[in-house]
């Protein structure tokens, strides 16, 4: 049922043409002929929906329509099945409130394996509301979904090519442009979501606490990041969201420091200590109202995961990796900390590559490595250590890299998994090469949000 047809071939044509019809629309609005930004954005746009396009034909035509990507698609199928026959059941499905007792219900629920994983039920629900637009065609919904996680990463690539304004090719190469995020972040996958919250939620951060730019839209950006985060990768945002308001924290206390003014300093400290406060009253309730996830047992359920993903991805033939035993405590796991980074951000290697995919996957570490082994070796570290230390998103960069890295590396034990997994922290790894790297400056702009064209409030949004 959930395959390739004709007409996903004969209608991706008019939706192509449709989709970049209003593409070019709005590059010529906001970014007129010589704009620095101009030449990045069909580039962009074009590099997520080929991503789309190939990773769904390779997945049907070499996998023959294996994968989460097709289950997924399944699960949009039944449930957009039921929109003509009855709309009631079509409703019920995609809030996630379906009777069982309902006849219908219960008949489109019998082949949902995906019903009760929020996550995975959530990504399907959303194919399938793209779909309800485009007759549910899997390469159709796949563009549409490229363009989609597009806006996220086109306004995370705003957020730093504003304040990195010598380095805008660099910048785009990082967000728009690596191979893995192009790939795994564009289809119908949970990362394409996902990758569309986080670019959206560090520009709105960005634009409202930093910029001092509150639009009604933006906090309606911010809403919806949160909860597509909530739903489908909850973990990222527990990692993301303190580092963007202690990165927002750092920014203001750098602006104190440069301009000093008593009464922002007394706002400043009001502020962080109200943010401690609410952050440790959310804590404090956690633990409260979620009892049974010890540290201890949250390192038994590693360790457990860790030997079952192990054993089935050999089992299977899979591309397994394996970072040794270790005890299910808080010394035992911290003995895994560089080897999980490593796995994350450096591997496979090209000798660890038995696939297409894997050789895909393998060039694109080996030239990550080759890039921070430069940064080490050829520039001067105490010079680097102390432009971290005075610039925020370095430093929020690379404790999401170093957080989000250990995290996925401690938990895939499968290169093909761990290949999608690790696709939030690429473009905040590369954008810390690429600063530290080739701006030679040292330090980001304070300069306005948008270079001043013919319209004063070039603004996207």
């Amino acid at each position: 049922m959930a395959e390739i047809t004709a007409s996903d071939y004969i209608l991706l044509p008019f939706y192509l043409f449709l989709i970049y019809k209003i593409a070019f629309y709005y590059r010529n609005k906001y970014y007129p002929d010589g704009h620095p930004y101009r030449k990045y954005f069909i580039l962009g746009l074009t590099a997520k929906i080929g991503g789309a396009i190939f990773i769904g034909l390779i997945y049907y035509y070499y996998y023959n329509g294996g994968g989460d990507t097709f289950n997924y698609f399944l699960h949009s199928q039944l449930i957009n099945s039921t929109l003509i026959s009855s709309p009631d059941t079509w409703f019920r499905l995609i809030t996630h409130h379906a009777n069982e007792n309902n006849y219908a219900d219960a008949h489109a629920m019998a082949d949902m394996f995906w019903y009760d994983d929020t996550a995975a039920y959530t990504t399907s629900c959303l194919g399938a509301i793209i779909g309800v637009f485009c007759f549910t065609k899997y390469l159709v919904i796949n563009v549409v979904i490229a363009s989609i996680s597009f806006i996220g990463m086109w306004l995370m690539f705003l957020t730093f090519a504003n304040q990195y304004k010598t380095i805008t090719k660099y910048i785009a190469i990082a967000v728009l442009f690596m191979p893995g995020t192009i790939v795994w972040g564009s289809g119908l996958f949970k990362d394409s979501f996902c990758m569309f919250a986080i670019g959206c939620l560090v520009y709105s951060f960005y634009m409202m606490f930093e910029k001092g730019t509150f639009k009604v839209k933006l906090l309606v950006l911010t809403l919806i990041s949160i909860v597509l985060l909530l739903l489908i990768k909850a973990y990222i945002l527990i990692v993301l969201f303190p580092l963007l308001v202690f990165k927002t924290l750092l920014s203001y206390k750098k602006r104190l420091s440069v301009n000093p003014n008593p009464g922002k300093k007394v706002v400043f400290y009001i502020v962080l200590a109200i943010f401690l406060f609410v952050a440790y009253t959310g804590l404090k309730k956690a633990v409260a109202y979620l009892p049974k996830f010890t540290t201890e047992e949250i390192l038994e359920t590693i360790v457990k995961q860790k030997d079952y993903l192990l054993r089935v991805s050999l089992d299977s033939g899979g591309s397994a990796y394996d970072l040794g035993d270790f005890d299910p405590s808080v010394v035992g796991i911290s003995k895994k900390i560089v080897p999980a980074i490593n796995v994350t951000l450096f591997r496979p290697y090209l000798w660890e590559s038995h696939s297409i995919i894997q050789l895909f996957n393998a060039l694109e570490s080996t030239g990550v490595l080759l890039l921070t082994l430069y940064l080490i070796f050829k520039r001067n570290i105490a010079k680097t250590v102390k432009t971290i230390y005075h610039d925020p998103n370095l430093i929020m960069c690379i404790i999401f890299t170093v957080v989000f890295a250990f995290l996925v590396g401690v938990s895939s034990y499968n290169f093909g998994t761990l290949s999608r997994y690790k696709i939030p922290c690429t473009p905040f790894y590369m954008l810390f090469l690429m600063i530290l790297v080739f701006n030679d400056n040292g330090v980001n702009s304070t300069e306005e949000n948008e270079l001043n064209y013919a319209n004063p409030n070039n603004n996207p949004v």
